[in-house]
């Protein structure tokens, strides 16, 4: 994601760097020499060193795309590649560039933010099912403890098994769904990671809440 925020900058840099008369190479050098870009940097410190040992624009987005996996970054950078060796880096292409990439990043921005309440539906929704799957089956086992005692024994262990596929499936379920979250508000499954265990806890604990809550309420022995 810093690679996505920093390459605008990046862009406008080295377009502010052509309106002073150098070579794009040479622009690209003073970009990278400029301001921090955060994590960004490094990447660009690698871009920096192979164009003052004398490696092509070319050879370099090939080293660069082994390193960088957002296909935004990739698409801008190979832009400005071309821009400079297919049309000599005129300081108008790269004006237009880093325009686009700044109205693409800001759009992308404006994206997230509009899909950050669905990221809070995430967790509530993944607290009301496991509620409402705890109390359905709950009720099913204090019911049947009060109607029917007789029942009790054998209902226990039969709810209790009932109780552990339920959260075992509710938990992957929302596990799954911290993929898809990430790649909503974040733009790659991989970030979907921490949400896969945030939801994941956040379903275990309601699960146990929502169970010793029951149990406590109706004054009944757990199943087991």
């Amino acid at each position: 994601y810093n690679a996505e925020e920093s390459l605008p900058s990046f862009l406008r840099d080295i377009t502010e760097s052509q309106k002073t008369g150098i070579s794009p190479e040479k622009s690209i050098i003073h970009a990278t020499k400029r301001r921090d870009y955060g994590p960004f940097s490094q990447f660009l410190e690698l871009v920096r060193s192979q164009i003052e040992w004398g490696v092509s624009l070319k050879d370099i987005f090939e080293n660069f795309k082994q390193k960088i996996s957002s296909w935004q970054v990739l698409i801008n950078f190979m832009m400005m590649v071309e821009t400079i060796e297919v049309g000599g880096g005129p300081v108008r292409s790269l004006e237009i560039l880093s325009e686009y990439s700044e109205k693409e990043f800001e759009s992308q921005v404006n994206k997230r933010a509009l899909l950050k309440p669905y990221v809070i539906l995430a967790f509530v929704w993944s607290v009301l099912i496991a509620l409402t799957t705890t109390i359905v089956t709950m009720t099913m086992y204090i019911l049947t403890e009060f109607s029917t005692p007789t029942l009790y024994a054998s209902m226990s262990s039969e709810i209790a098994g009932q109780i552990g596929v339920f959260s075992l499936g509710i938990i992957f379920q929302c596990w799954i769904s911290g993929f898809f979250i990430g790649k909503i508000s974040e733009g790659n499954f991989a970030a979907g990671l921490k949400y896969c265990a945030l939801l994941a806890i956040t379903a275990y604990v309601s699960l146990v809440l929502s169970q010793s809550f029951l149990v406590e309420l109706f004054g009944v022995a757990p199943p087991v």
